[in-house]
């Protein structure tokens, strides 16, 4: 069939929402590394990265990602992966602009300049993606 007519429920907007649930769950599971690195573990158990869990950024971010999963089983069932997941691609870019912003990481010159290669190439196939999206 064709997707639902309702704006909310728009595969496209499903992809823009799966991105930021990704970043923010990146976000957060970073955060959560950072706190749980505090904790002192025994060198035999610290290589698992159970320490993570006393973290609640940790489950927080576990929460997100499981979110994000729930919505991409949607846009997948809309949306051909071979559409659908070079425009996650984003997401790289976003993690790095938000934990620049958010986190103060320190974003080189490079990496910036990756950032607009890499919203170029989803400009790029922005088209394609939305006339075979009206193809369906």
């Amino acid at each position: 069939g064709h997707p639902p007519s309702e704006w909310y429920l728009n595969p496209g907007l499903h992809v823009a929402i799966n991105c930021l649930l990704m970043t923010v769950a990146e976000l957060c599971l970073q955060v959560g590394a950072r706190e749980a690195s505090h904790v002192d573990v025994p060198k035999w158990l610290a290589w698992t990265g159970l320490h993570n869990f006393v973290s609640g950024w940790t489950i927080a971010g576990i929460v997100v990602y499981i979110a994000a999963f729930v919505n991409w089983l949607y846009v997948l069932r809309w949306v051909p992966l071979s559409v659908a997941y070079p425009m996650t691609s984003v997401v790289q870019a976003l993690i790095a602009i938000a934990a620049w912003f958010f986190l103060h990481e320190h974003v080189t010159l490079l990496r910036w300049l990756g950032i607009l290669l890499i919203s170029a190439g989803i400009v790029l196939s922005a088209k394609p993606a939305a006339q075979a999206e009206e193809k369906l």
